[in-house]
């Protein structure tokens, strides 16, 4: 295979990752959506969106059990992808159309609408997207590049997203109507990303195959393939760094609104946010792949954290200062990118670890299992927001918000980012799971060769 042909295949299976994380981008926009648009409370969107969290999280669980067990031409996985290009479109757009009725109307439409995207639309994607990883190859470096190639499109998704929608929006009118319009363009592409990762994938080691080959053992139940993995312990720490991860991206994706709004007075600035943080996405993405290869992902992803947690200090030294706090974002963007490289892959390499450990290769339940932790630390991360803000007596739709209610903002921008990141650095000190593979692979390979 061509190395062009590689490129666009890392590319299209990358538009998967586009695509959720323009999803997930508008999702983070939905707590200032509801406070400042449709002007819903801050505690009760607070808690709206962990309560719909808390509900899809136990959803993933039931998803991993059913990719598992799927048959179709197109394999395992990849079917469902397939299946979620419309509900994607039509679940976004539904998320930003709230009717402008009472507000128990309003707060029940929102509920409504969220268990809807999340449990019937973003988890029969992302956990299918995911296990996509572990069914297309076993090369730690072929992973390491779908790392690369998919935090570096999931960024541009992002970014599309913090940079572009509240200036298009404000410059369309800013009203409920053009929130809707824009949602649903962005909605759009989305929908068109799952195809394209659709169509340029291919499963290579889904159960089926590998049960012909004699490498797995018969299908597992739930609970004993939950025993098995609260038994391999590299998964439970990548468990663990996910769901603080996620309380960090959760707080970040919405964070940085009321900070450009109510701190620098000027809630466009967001977009400067977002645009800055194209510096390191580019940095990151054409050195990450050497950098991996020296050191390893772990490794990497420890000194991304250590960068980041010297960005938050410097914005502490003057948290009103517009030119301290851009450059405080990009090394915070420096501490986040590399994780988002290396966790998945970390992830799915708990796969042959497991494997090789029970003779039992669980892929749907592992990535399942691990995105209820995630969704566990978005729901935390979300709810966290609205909750410190109702701390502070945040006033919604507000043109200036009293000193407590600014003294919660600095707080889940900066000392909250400060605090994770360093209970993710700690976790990752004892993930060594990288010396191993190489053996544990090969290990593998001699009991398929040995049954033959």
């Amino acid at each position: 295979m061509s190395r062009e042909r590689t490129n666009r295949s890392l590319a299209g299976d990358a538009m998967g990752q586009f695509s959720l994380n323009i999803s997930t981008g508008l999702v983070g926009m939905m707590m200032y959506y509801y406070t400042d648009i449709v002007g819903v409370s801050a505690a009760i969107v607070g808690t709206i969106l962990m309560f719909t969290k808390l509900l899809d999280a136990f959803a993933d669980v039931g998803m991993g059990i059913l990719i598992d067990r799927t048959k179709s031409r197109h394999g395992q996985a990849k079917p469902w992808l397939l299946w979620m290009i419309l509900p994607m479109l039509a679940s976004i757009f539904l998320l930003f159309s709230v009717p402008d009725l009472s507000s128990g109307v309003k707060v029940t439409y929102a509920v409504i609408t969220n268990l809807l995207f999340f449990i019937c639309v973003y988890t029969p994607t992302s956990i299918p997207y995911n296990s996509l990883m572990a069914l297309t190859t076993r090369s730690q470096q072929d992973r390491a590049l779908m790392g690369v190639y998919r935090a570096g499109f999931g960024y541009l998704a992002g970014m599309a997203v913090a940079i572009g929608f509240v200036p298009i929006v404000n410059a369309m009118g800013g009203g409920r109507l053009q929130w809707t319009l824009l949602a649903s363009i962005y909605g759009l592409m989305a929908a068109v990303g799952i195809y394209i990762a659709f169509r340029s994938t291919k499963e290579k080691y889904n159960t089926s195959h590998l049960k012909e080959l004699g490498e797995i053992k018969k299908s597992y139940s739930l609970w004993s393939g939950l025993r098995l993995l609260v038994t391999n312990k590299y998964w439970v720490i990548v468990v663990a760094v996910g769901l603080l991860a996620n309380i960090l991206f959760a707080s970040s994706t919405t964070s940085g609104m009321y900070y450009a709004k109510y701190i620098w007075g000027n809630v466009n600035l967001v977009s400067i946010m977002g645009a800055i943080g194209f510096i390191p996405v580019v940095v990151i993405f054409l050195g990450s792949g050497p950098v991996m290869k020296r050191i390893g992902k772990r490794n990497t992803a420890i000194i991304g954290l250590v960068i980041g947690i010297a960005g938050a200090l410097l914005r502490l030294l003057d948290v009103e200062s517009i030119s301290l706090g851009l450059v405080g974002s990009i090394l915070q963007s420096f501490g986040m990118i590399p994780l988002m490289i290396v966790i998945m892959p970390l992830l799915t390499d708990t796969i042959e670890y497991g494997e090789w450990k029970h003779g039992q290769r669980i892929v749907g339940l592992t990535n399942s299992v691990s995105s209820f932790g995630q969704k566990i630390g978005t729901a935390i991360g979300t709810a966290l927001i609205g909750w410190m803000l109702a701390w502070g007596n945040y006033k919604e739709g507000a043109a200036e918000q009293g000193e407590a209610a600014m003294q919660m903002i600095i707080g889940f921008n900066i000392y909250i980012p400060i605090i994770v990141y360093i209970l993710i650095a700690f976790l990752l000190f004892n993930f060594s799971l990288e010396k191993q593979y190489v053996q544990i692979l090969n290990d593998l390979e001699n009991r398929r060769n040995h049954k033959l």
